[in-house]
């Protein structure tokens, strides 16, 4: 009795660990690659205010805030260019540059 109900616990924990991330962990990371744009945005800007060199680091930034969250979803997964579409549209295009420069 002890073997069968260790095996199905055991069946149980493969099955769900199986399955990939799904829409609700991608728009969570999504909202974390937003919030971290916000962030690196308004860093920059202050950064910019203090001196006379601005340079666009948005490509860098969106590459080290998609790397936070690389570790719980794919950041190149089809679903995660749509939670970005969803969550911060203005982030859509360097979505898709992030996405291109990978290939």
């Amino acid at each position: 009795m002890k073997t069968k109900i260790l095996t199905l616990a055991a069946l149980g924990i493969i099955l769900t660990s199986c399955g990939g991330p799904g829409k609700a962990e991608y728009d969570t990371a999504a909202q974390k690659i937003c919030d971290c744009m916000s962030k690196k945005t308004a860093e920059n800007e202050a950064a910019a205010a203090e001196s006379d060199f601005n340079i666009d680091m948005t490509d860098l930034d969106y590459s080290l805030c998609a790397l936070e969250v690389a570790g719980d979803v794919d950041p190149f997964d089809d679903q995660m260019g749509k939670s970005i579409a969803e969550k911060c549209p203005d982030l859509n295009e360097t979505h898709k540059k992030y996405v291109e420069g990978s290939k």
